[in-house]
């Protein structure tokens, strides 16, 4: 059974994804393996705006990058059993460094002993968000905390410089174009 078949069809609270996190961390201790993640999408979202005490819907996924891994193959195939994706080439904006090379956080407090969890900042998980062309992002920066709980000039210096990044920085699904409206209708000043 997967970890996801263990907690239905969605993940809607931290312990949700901690307890997932502890059973990749079991399997790579069994099978001695060490591993740098960093935690993307909705399950980190779900981290920010849990620990933010703000609510934000419910994932179907854990999402991570690979940072480091003693055994590349092994750790992909502990990964492929739990059903944890790894995120590589999805999203144009952010870049795939940036979030291994900007601002992160060390998931502490928990037990794990082979695995490493890094989160990144909210401003950039709020751009892999403005610069998709995804429905369900779209109404994440509409109908929850995230744009509140970004610190604006942060996000404005990233957002201005990923837009140099786009290969089509005219795409009209791109959710970018809808950035400064959707920052009106929640009241949030912008300079």
């Amino acid at each position: 059974m997967s970890t996801l078949a263990a907690f239905g069809d969605k993940m809607t609270e931290i312990e949700s994804i901690l307890v997932a996190l502890d059973e990749l961390d079991v399997l790579c201790e069994i099978r001695n393996i060490r591993a740098e993640i960093l935690l993307l999408g909705g399950a980190a979202l779900l981290l920010h705006m849990q620990q933010a005490d703000r609510k934000f819907r419910p994932t179907r996924d854990i999402d991570i990058n690979i940072l480091s891994s003693t055994d590349a193959k092994g750790f992909m195939d502990i990964l492929s059993e739990l059903a944890i994706d790894i995120v590589g080439g999805i999203m144009e904006v952010p870049p795939a460094e940036d979030f291994k090379e900007r601002d992160r956080f060390r998931l502490e407090g928990t037990r794990f002993t082979h695995i490493d969890v890094y989160v990144p900042s909210i401003e950039l998980l709020a751009c892999s968000k403005i610069f998709s062309r995804r429905e369900k992002d779209l109404k994440d920066l509409e109908e929850t905390d995230l744009l509140e709980l970004c610190d604006l000039d942060s996000l404005f210096e990233l957002v201005e410089e990923y837009k140099d990044f786009l290969l089509n920085p005219n795409d009209p699904n791109s959710n970018h174009h809808q950035l400064k409206e959707i920052l009106k209708r929640k009241g949030i000043n912008i300079n």
